[in-house]
């Protein structure tokens, strides 16, 4: 069944490392959630049951951090390497580049439903749908502050509101369809994240990574449980968590840009998101000699 076999990790993966670049670009892009990229690309699971499980799950700590190695690495180098190069696009082509997006999210979405397995509709699964739309299309529709100065000195102070804002951050992070940096602009730091992986600013981003972990581990923790015990249902309310901030990310047509491009823009990352949740992910996988 396909609950049996969702933790079957392929450690040292470089397409695990691509898939943690892509989660790591949409982690920086307010309104765009990390977790969705993750659960649309397939690496969802596995990475909640490698961060909740690390010592327990099947073939220990060593296969876990193996997995995540390359992951993590990704994550990092999407946000810093892509931090102004995303910023460029949202400038030179805002439309296309959130109709691209748009696209990779709805792209993965018959994938998501195959791998829900639930078989007939039930009420409660119509109700955990219609509650995860709600809830991200409410996050998405609640206007954006004004953003406050960034954090560019380490002291005791700024350190634990730094970590603060990690952990809260990391908690929307690994939560597919909810935004972690819109969840920093709501706290105002998302400018002190932004700028600290634009500039390298090595003290403030090595106490926002071990937050993040802090966070990531605390909820992949139940996350991983809910999969295990409830993993139908739990796709559900993803699927609704992930259909919602599609809907929520909607800029309209020739916003910013000719209509070409954002039909262009829905169209790659629609086909991204295809190509990821069919077979052309495990023959990739074998192209690159993944154990």
């Amino acid at each position: 069944m396909e609950e049996q076999k969702i933790f079957a990790k392929k450690p040292l993966s470089l397409v695990n490392a691509l898939k943690g670049v892509g989660v790591g670009v949409a982690n920086i892009i307010p309104g765009v959630s990390g977790g969705t990229i993750a659960v649309v690309t397939g690496l969802y699971d596995e990475l909640v049951d490698a961060f909740g499980n690390f010592f327990r799950s099947e073939g220990g700590w060593k296969r876990n951090l193996l997995f995540l190695v390359p992951v993590v690495v990704g994550i990092l180098l999407g946000n810093i390497a892509f931090a102004r190069v995303v910023g460029w696009l949202l400038d030179a082509a805002p439309g296309a580049t959130t109709w691209g997006f748009i696209g990779l999210i709805l792209g993965g979405v018959p994938y998501l439903v195959r791998r829900a397995g639930t078989g007939r509709i039930r009420l409660h699964h119509l109700a955990l749908f219609l509650l995860g739309f709600a809830l991200v299309l409410w996050m998405g529709l609640t206007p954006r502050p004004a953003a406050s100065p960034p954090i560019t000195e380490m002291t005791v102070a700024t350190g634990f509101l730094v970590f603060g804002a990690a952990f809260l951050g990391s908690i929307a992070m690994i939560i597919p369809g909810v935004s972690g940096s819109f969840l920093l602009l709501l706290i105002g730091m998302y400018s002190t994240l932004q700028n600290a992986f634009s500039t390298l600013n090595v003290p403030v981003v090595g106490v926002f990574v071990v937050g993040t972990i802090a966070g990531v581990v605390l909820v992949s923790k139940g996350i991983a449980a809910l999969l295990r015990n409830f993993h139908g249902s739990t796709y559900v309310a993803i699927i609704g968590l992930v259909v919602g901030s599609a809907v929520a990310l909607y800029p309209g047509f020739g916003a910013g840009g000719p209509v070409v491009l954002d039909l262009a823009g829905f169209a790659i990352g629609a086909t991204l998101s295809l190509l990821l949740g069919t077979g052309m992910k495990e023959r990739l996988l074998k192209t690159v000699g993944a154990r």
